[in-house]
């Protein structure tokens, strides 16, 4: 027996949809696929902020690992007030050297 799941959307979420559409100019599917991405990005920024958070990588790092801007992850950690683990010092020097190379690639 298979699990059918419904996408169909009440009418008033469709009344809804369509005032969208008309103040953004744009058909239902491409804004649907607009909010798809959008909320695909951010769980994308929450797991990779979550990774942050413990420590297990870098801010460099999530933002590399979701394919976002590193200011994009910095915003998102601000909104979000994620706390960092606490660096050591040679840990603080491998994270500006990591920062300063994807600068440096970003300039090229």
């Amino acid at each position: 027996m298979t699990n059918k799941v419904s996408t169909r959307l009440e009418k008033k979420e469709i009344d809804e949809l369509n005032k969208i559409c008309e103040r953004e100019r744009i058909d239902r599917s491409a804004l649907i696929r607009k909010f798809l991405l959008a909320q695909i990005t951010e769980y994308k920024l929450k797991d990779a902020g979550e990774l942050y958070r413990k420590g297990l990588i870098s801010l460099t790092e999530a933002a590399t690992l979701i394919n976002v801007s590193i200011y994009a992850m910095m915003d998102y950690v601000e909104r979000e007030k994620i706390q960092p683990q606490a660096l050591t010092d040679k840990e603080m020097e491998v994270e500006m050297k990591n920062a300063k190379n994807l600068f440096d690639n970003i300039k090229k």
